[in-house]
């Protein structure tokens, strides 16, 4: 088919390489694609140079045949208008490739609910095998006293649909995430919340916000009647023990 509808498809369809790895038996041979030609006129130089000026330029000559004045006459000369440029195939495809936003590389969350509407989020790294659930076991025990919690991690995985035809923008995972977070606080409504890391805050804050930033700190979600406080993970915290004063600090 012709490339920039075969492209064109391509992209629709969020893919990014394509290779055919076998021909279809009823399907026709594969033939190159004759990119249609375009004929560039040729300009004259001296075709362009309107009649008054040739004439001043002839006078010129005529009185005073030096170099010099010869150079004069030519710089006084407007340049000709260049000629359009031929459509080049390679160059939209490059265009459209660079108006492509980045790829999310998939990730997981962990969430836990320690008691009703408490929900916790945070940014999991299992390559790290830090004893994250001891931490936040610590952590509530000394934060909700003497009140009754349970802690049972959930993984929630993003994409959620695993499609490789759907795009992983950074605003698709925000969308996403934005939506499962709405449906959760319709079905249990939250009063408290805690996003935990890059990723459990990223896709919740504003668009463009830097979330380490506003670490520390209530801070509004986008698009939905909640607050959180913006924490480092458990990971984070595990590694630099000395950010658990600041945690305190700003505990509620």
């Amino acid at each position: 088919m012709n490339e920039l509808q075969r492209q064109a498809y391509l992209s629709a369809l969020g893919i990014e390489n394509y290779a055919p790895r076998w021909l279809l038996p009823s399907a026709p041979v594969s033939i190159a694609c004759v990119m249609p030609a375009f004929d560039i006129p040729v300009v004259d130089p001296v075709a362009t140079i309107a009649p008054s000026v040739t004439t001043a330029i002839d006078s010129r000559i005529e009185s005073n045949n030096s170099a010099s004045e010869l150079l004069t006459a030519i710089v006084d000369i407007e340049e000709p208008k260049k000629a359009p440029l031929a459509i080049n195939a390679a160059s939209i495809l490059q265009q459209l490739e660079e108006k492509k936003a980045p790829v999310v590389q998939p990730f997981s969350l962990s969430v836990y609910r320690p008691q009703a509407g408490f929900l916790i989020v945070d940014t999991r790294n299992t390559a790290l095998a830090l004893p994250t659930e001891l931490l936040l076991n610590n952590l509530l025990r000394a934060h909700l006293k003497a009140s009754q919690f349970t802690l049972a991690e959930e993984t929630l995985r993003w994409p959620m649909i695993e499609n490789r035809f759907v795009s992983r923008t950074e605003d698709d995972a925000r969308n996403e995430l934005q939506t499962w977070l709405a449906v959760e606080n319709e079905l249990r409504p939250i009063q408290t919340l805690w996003l935990m890391g890059d990723n459990a805050a990223r896709y919740w804050l504003e668009s463009g916000s830097d979330w380490s930033a506003v670490c520390w700190t209530i801070q509004s979600i986008n698009d939905l009647p909640l607050q959180a406080l913006i924490l480092p993970s458990l990971n984070q915290l595990l590694q630099n023990p000395a950010q658990k004063s600041k945690l305190w600090a700003c505990l509620p």
